[in-house]
């Protein structure tokens, strides 16, 4: 009869725990998730062009605009992962060194004044404008924003 061994013991130990803990994940409240709050995520905010996005025409300021909202319309309609997914999430981020949750929020938090600044650009060449809000209330799958607010006429130097 062959002994077992401390490695083998711990090992069998380990294996047992496998099912207890995917017993205790189907279990736990709040699985389903709950709305995000795109109220903070999207405020409005300063933001400075640069010598280079201030050359940029009405077409290319357009552009950019549409990406970036395409990119983040919708923010309501998004689901936001429940607190025990949200937890396993950090614990693989933290064991993998990766913190890709905290850079999609960064990036989408520092979008919505981007977009404030070209949009108010638009306005200072005299070009046709956004309505931002509006945009980033439609659904996903809405068409590709386009300008909703005709040309002031007045072109600025």
């Amino acid at each position: 009869m062959i002994k077992p061994t401390p490695v083998m013991g711990a090992q069998v130990v380990n294996r047992a725990r496998i099912p207890l803990m995917f017993f205790a994940a189907a279990v736990l409240p709040g699985c389903a998730g709950t709305p995000g709050d795109s109220a903070t995520l999207l405020a409005p905010g300063n933001y400075t062009l640069t010598a280079e996005e201030k050359a940029l025409d009405c077409r290319r300021l357009t552009g950019r605009i549409q990406v970036r909202l395409l990119a983040l319309r919708g923010e309501e309609y998004k689901v936001q992962p429940s607190s025990t997914a949200q937890s396993m999430r950090s614990a693989t981020s933290a064991a993998l060194g990766t913190d890709t949750d905290k850079n999609a929020t960064a990036r989408a938090a520092t979008n919505r004044p981007i977009l404030d600044a070209y949009n108010k650009r638009l306005v200072e060449l005299g070009c046709p404008s956004f309505d931002i809000a509006k945009e980033l209330q439609a659904r996903p799958s809405a068409p590709t924003p386009n300008p909703a607010i005709p040309a002031s006429g007045k072109r600025a130097s």
